[in-house]
């Protein structure tokens, strides 16, 4: 896999995890809203070992799940793959899967900060929000990635 950014894509299949939960929503203008509710729901009935901020994390999964549906043009009855890892480090691992294989401009995407009077964008908002993010090519389209560290243990 082509890697980009700070964080390593990591395959979740070979990490060692708490938990991994796949799920597909259809790519329309629900799917944002319905992830991000979905990531909500699901951390919070796993509270005993999340650790990460999870309006964060359900906030991170809207942002990469909406740009998923606006950048890669899909069909809305094509199918946007989320899933979520808890790694035993006690970091959580968002990965959405979508089916454009590029990513344009990544890099100047990860650096750009809104100038005074700018809206926040996406990716910014969640890096703000704690993510690492990085993506990479898979075989149908690309996998980005965020990693989120527990607050207490950022140093």
């Amino acid at each position: 896999m082509e890697q980009r950014a700070s964080a390593v894509l990591l395959d979740l299949a070979g990490e060692e995890s708490w938990w991994i939960r796949k799920e597909r929503f259809p790519a329309d203008c629900h799917a944002a809203g319905n992830a991000l509710r979905f990531t909500r729901l699901y951390l919070h009935a796993d509270m005993g070992h999340v650790f990460v901020d999870i309006e964060d994390a359900a906030v991170i999964v809207g942002v990469l799940t909406s740009n998923a549906v606006r950048h890669t043009r899909m069909p809305e009855y094509a199918q946007i793959t989320v899933e979520w890892a808890l790694l035993t480090s006690g970091d959580v691992v968002i990965q959405v899967r979508d089916g454009r294989r590029d990513f344009p401009d990544f890099d100047e995407v990860m650096k750009w900060e809104p100038a005074e009077g700018d809206r926040p964008r996406g990716l910014w908002t969640a890096r703000r929000r704690g993510a690492e993010i990085a993506y990479a090519p898979v075989d149908d389209g690309k996998i980005v990635q965020a990693l989120i560290t527990p607050r207490a243990l950022t140093a």
